[in-house]
């Protein structure tokens, strides 16, 4: 079963939507992808084979952190805000891990409680990615014993500009 899934996850990925002109929006192969951005990333990080990168989940072990979801978010629980009223919503972090446990392409977006966006105090914001770029425990996907890329993401619920929680 876990080789169909895999291959599932495979075949997904490996699919191009090609424009039908040169007019038309490039695609990405899938939701989620994050492609490498000259302004936005450092060109230092290197995905080891891109195009069969994939999602963090599609792997035996998903939890791809070193001691697991406690060691991960221990770095966050010291991270202290001001409490204001009514500043409530999601922060996610959105970034990819490549074959040899190395993050890049850190991309965040930002929403209300109701899923509309919304700007989050630039601090918070700043706070929590500049930890999530600090992790250093990160576990390359694995299958059939070779090493993969893959894509992650955390998300951290904010109540009152306190984080209340770090999905997944």
């Amino acid at each position: 079963m876990k080789y169909i899934v895999f291959i599932f996850a495979l075949a997904i990925i490996s699919c191009n939507n090609t424009p039908k002109s040169d007019t038309q929006k490039e695609y990405l192969r899938h939701v989620g992808d994050i492609p490498a951005d000259s302004k936005l990333d450092l060109m230092s990080f290197r995905p080891c084979k891109e195009e069969y990168a994939t999602v963090y989940y599609a792997f035996d072990k998903p939890d791809l952190y070193k001691g697991e979801k406690p060691a991960m978010i221990k770095p966050f629980l010291d991270l202290a805000f001001p409490k204001i009223k009514g500043e409530t919503g999601y922060i996610t972090i959105r970034f990819m891990v490549n074959c040899e446990g190395r993050t890049g392409r850190f991309r965040v977006e930002q929403l209300d409680i109701e899923y509309k966006d919304k700007k989050f105090n630039p601090k918070i914001v700043e706070s929590i990615l500049s930890t999530t770029m600090s992790l250093d425990g990160w576990i390359p996907g694995k299958f059939d014993e070779r090493a993969y890329d893959y894509y992650k993401y955390l998300t951290f619920k904010i109540i009152d500009n306190q984080i209340n929680e770090i999905l997944p």
